[in-house]
């Protein structure tokens, strides 16, 4: 299954930064879309739920351009956080409401204010939950979430699936899948493909941990180096082996640190009761994921790396 370092080598996302949570709140108050959400709502009255549907979003709170000589009016930080949460919607998690949802809100709010936000574990635990509901709802048509995020790893790791593509070490491997002709495959091969797959050889399976991109990964990850970058580095390994999101995600990397020729140690205790579930964490208030964050960090302190 996908990893944190899966993450950064298709995608460009970092495992590093703040992590994103329900306790997330933007660096600053101006030009929060969700402040401004709550002005709209008030006057839009029960009108405003329509307002979320992708082409009334995109009609109320697109910046019109100038009609007299065509020129594009100046972006603000509600502008942009509007975009970004209309772009995160539609094309990244791919809402199953096939509309803006408020859940993005305080994330769109942090992108467009230039936040540094670890995005590649965020986006993981959505890629998790996906499989999971369709193994417990079964195959529908209108299943959401990020399942093309799901179909670029399988590509990685099974080049079978994929047409001929044009990788480069100057970019995340998705960008050369998404330009790579496409190759139709049908149930009945892929049925075939994965039952008939009795081993995989070592080179297949360090497809992402051999890229030379995003830059982070440049660095020999098996070596802990001398002076500033030590830190740096624990905190790329803590990233991907620490487990992450222990009660909301079932996501537990430490199980396979060996893969990468470290100590695979015990892992984490659950943070909370909803164990052996893809579902939130069992908490209900903000003070409550940022304590399992606390825990989580934690954890991350006392890491031994051992090549």
């Amino acid at each position: 299954m996908p990893i944190v370092l899966d993450m950064a080598a298709l995608f460009g996302l970092s495992p590093l930064g703040v992590e994103v949570n329900a306790a997330l709140v933007a660096p600053k108050a101006e030009g929060s879309f969700k402040a401004a959400w709550l002005t709209v709502a008030k006057l839009a009255g029960s009108k405003a739920k329509n307002m979320l549907n992708y082409s009334s979003f995109y009609s109320n709170f697109g910046v019109e351009d100038s009609a007299d000589d065509d020129s594009i009016a100046p972006l603000g930080e509600v502008e942009h956080a509007e975009f970004s949460l209309y772009w995160l919607c539609k094309f990244v998690f791919c809402t199953q409401t096939n509309k803006v949802t408020l859940e993005f809100a305080h994330l769109a709010d942090y992108l467009a204010q230039g936040g540094r936000l670890a995005l590649g574990p965020f986006l993981l635990g959505h890629i998790y939950r996906k499989p999971h509901d369709v193994v417990t709802d079964g195959m529908k048509p209108k299943h959401g979430g990020p399942l093309w995020a799901f179909q670029f790893w399988l590509q990685a790791y099974f080049p079978e699936l994929k047409g001929a593509a044009n990788i480069t070490d100057t970019e995340p491997l998705a960008n050369a899948f998404a330009r790579a002709p496409r190759k139709h495959n049908t149930l009945t091969s892929c049925y075939k493909f994965f039952y008939g797959l009795v081993e995989r050889t070592g080179s297949q399976f360090r497809v992402c941990l051999a890229r030379l991109y995003p830059l982070f990964l440049a660095h020999d990850l098996s070596v802990i180096p001398d002076g500033e970058m030590e830190n740096d580095l624990k905190e790329i390994w803590g990233s991907f082996l620490v487990a992450s999101k222990a009660g909301a995600e079932v996501y537990l990397p430490n199980f396979v640190a060996r893969q990468f020729g470290l100590i695979q140690t015990a892992p984490l205790p659950p943070l909370s009761t909803n164990r052996l579930s893809s579902f939130r964490a069992d908490v209900a208030q903000q003070h409550g994921v940022a304590g399992i964050s606390f825990q989580l960090q934690k954890g991350m302190t006392f890491l031994t790396i051992t090549p």
